[in-house]
């Protein structure tokens, strides 16, 4: 059954509320690291670190689910996870396990968590992919709604997906740029890029973007981490010089694997790049 993974509607609006109050630099209580998971048939075993650097214990739940990013009709970069995924994706969700399942992780406290796969024999090469999913609850106080004659104290749970990407086999990847547009808008250039992963394995890199005026100075520029797993449109915006018009300007892109923030593991590939000028 295709069960969304999701805080429910209350919840959600509360963590939309908090982060937007919330100070620059503020985070959630409960770190996990690192980002993502790499295993084979070799080393089908992995630990992820989770931390609790707030003042309150924590209650954490591991469960996994299955899903990767993907762009909404509205270009929006989501992650919509299931309990199983859907028929033919590569899921390796039925054959992970992690140890503990339940803790609680007290103030100032470092846990390690054994993550593992113990796939079939005949599963197919190539890689497949899960997610650990870290439910935390208990560490922020409830928050008290009143709402006409009624008092509620609201709950707030937080989840933290860590991606596992699993190997059997010869793996590899890269990226190929199937299209690319930039059109000026109020104050500067909208570019996007249609991403299509080639080789069997997901593409971890990053797209550096820059817009190129017509004496060929560089008026802005910015670098955005990508994951295509499958295809993926990447949008961004560019700034204009005050007071530049955007005739003669050009959007440059670069997309690569150098994520220095990735752990060990991680696929490489060489570098795509291209230009498009703003129409």
């Amino acid at each position: 059954m295709k069960r969304p993974v999701r805080v429910n509607a209350w919840k959600s609006l509360l963590l939309a509320a908090l982060l937007a109050l919330a100070p620059a630099g503020r985070a959630w209580a409960v770190a996990v690291s690192p980002s993502a998971l790499f295993l084979d048939t070799r080393s089908p075993a992995g630990t992820l670190t989770l931390y609790n650097g707030g003042s309150l214990p924590e209650e954490l739940e591991i469960s996994f689910a299955f899903g990767y990013p993907t762009t909404g009709d509205d270009g929006a970069v989501r992650v919509e996870m299931v309990d199983t995924a859907p028929a033919g994706e590569p899921s390796i969700v039925p054959f992970m396990r992690a140890f503990p399942r339940r803790l609680v992780l007290q103030p100032g406290q470092r846990q390690t968590l054994r993550v593992m796969v113990q796939p079939p024999a005949d599963l197919a090469p190539g890689e497949h992919w899960g997610r650990v999913l870290v439910r935390s609850r208990g560490g922020q106080a409830p928050i008290e709604q009143q709402e006409g004659g009624v008092r509620m104290q609201i709950n707030v749970e937080t989840v933290i997906a860590t991606a596992v990407l699993f190997r059997k086999g010869e793996v590899s990847t890269g990226v190929a740029v199937t299209g690319a547009t930039a059109a000026p808008i109020e104050g500067g250039v909208r570019a996007s890029m249609d991403l299509s992963r080639q080789g069997n394995g997901a593409f971890l890199g990053r797209v550096v973007t820059e817009l190129v005026a017509p004496d060929g100075r560089v008026a802005a520029q910015r670098e955005d981490a990508v994951s295509v797993y499958r295809a993926l449109r990447h949008t961004v915006v560019l700034p204009l010089p005050a007071g530049a018009a955007p005739a003669g300007y050009t959007v440059r892109y670069r997309a690569d694997t150098d994520r220095p923030d990735l752990p060990p593991g991680a696929l490489t590939s060489g570098a795509v790049t291209g230009t498009v000028p703003v129409s």
